[in-house]
């Protein structure tokens, strides 16, 4: 697959609640750009396959900048979701110790510990 359609359709797979996937590509595609090759994917090289097999003419250069245009999307995605993450462990655990979070965002009730003993 090319590598601007594999960035793509990423994107998209980590816009269903997937941000690791964000990462993960973010990471790959880093790591293959300081390689000699300089392209993430073999397959944006041959340009005499058919458009049916998913080439459309496009040279090399143009699939990477579309490659680098879903990583860094990718990448702003992938830093939103984890400053939220963290964000929303430290308020929950900050509102925990201060006794202000409600108790129906717990998944356990107060009273279960003197139910069961523990």
């Amino acid at each position: 697959m090319r590598s601007d359609l594999l960035s793509k359709r990423l994107f998209f797979g980590g816009l269903l609640g997937l941000p690791w996937l964000w990462i993960v590509h973010v990471l790959y595609f880093r790591g293959n750009q300081e390689s000699d090759e300089g392209l993430i994917n073999p397959d944006d090289h041959f340009q005499d396959e058919p458009a049916a097999a998913g080439n459309d003419g496009r040279p090399p250069e143009e699939i990477q900048r579309e490659a680098t245009k879903w990583v860094s999307r990718c990448q702003t995605g992938a830093i939103i979701a984890v400053t939220l993450w963290i964000g929303w462990i430290v308020t929950a655990q900050y509102l925990r110790s201060q006794g202000n979070l409600p108790s129906s965002l717990y998944f356990y009730s107060d009273n279960d510990a003197e139910l069961t003993g523990w």
